[in-house]
């Protein structure tokens, strides 16, 4: 999935799965080869990846971050994503 043609839903991969470490303190996307930390931005985005439109999905960040322009952070990261194999299109299901 690349950065031009990636999800316009999108949806978590059904493998994997935010969650709040509580003993660590952070933010975790799990999956069964292992597990990344996610800094409180990408927490946000990997929350809303429930299979709106992706044009949705940058508006709610955007309410929350008033002050940036999220569009081409978010796509890049949501490609980085994809190409883990941890995202897919919800439009695929």
């Amino acid at each position: 999935m690349t950065e031009q043609s990636g999800p316009n839903r999108p949806l978590l991969a059904s493998f994997a799965r935010y969650r709040w470490d509580k003993v660590r303190g952070q933010h975790q996307l799990v999956f069964p080869e292992g597990m990344m930390v996610l800094n409180d931005a990408s927490a946000a985005i990997v929350r809303l990846c429930d299979g709106r439109l992706l044009e949705d999905l940058i508006g709610a960040l955007e309410q929350d971050f008033p002050d940036c322009n999220l569009g081409d952070d978010v796509k890049s990261f949501l490609g980085q994503l994809g190409e883990k194999g941890l995202l897919r299109d919800a439009r695929d299901s």
